[in-house]
């Protein structure tokens, strides 16, 4: 992207760096940097991890999203689960 990080920081204060204007070190001889939220956004977007990012959610949602027979198998198998260690709930009176 063209930003890099500080001596000895952190990946974490890495990227919290690069959304602070102030924070954030260039690297020598880049001139087209994302400066603002919606340039960051759009590179991101644009980019091989933000193409890839979206065609995983695109598969997950094809797949899982609305597949009732997807979800059916999900709760009998939480409920198969929680059958073993608990019994059926009781209203206990004090």
């Amino acid at each position: 992207m063209g930003y890099e990080p500080a001596n000895r920081q952190t990946t974490s204060d890495f990227l919290l760096s690069v959304t602070d204007p102030n924070a954030r070190i260039v690297r020598p001889g880049i001139t087209s940097l994302p400066r603002t939220a919606g340039e960051f956004a759009q590179y991101f977007k644009t980019s091989s991890f933000g193409i890839a990012n979206r065609n995983e959610i695109n598969d997950y949602t094809s797949q899982f999203v609305g597949n009732r027979n997807i979800a059916l198998a999900y709760k009998e198998s939480a409920q198969a689960e929680h059958a073993k260690y608990t019994r059926p709930a009781r209203c206990i009176q004090s």
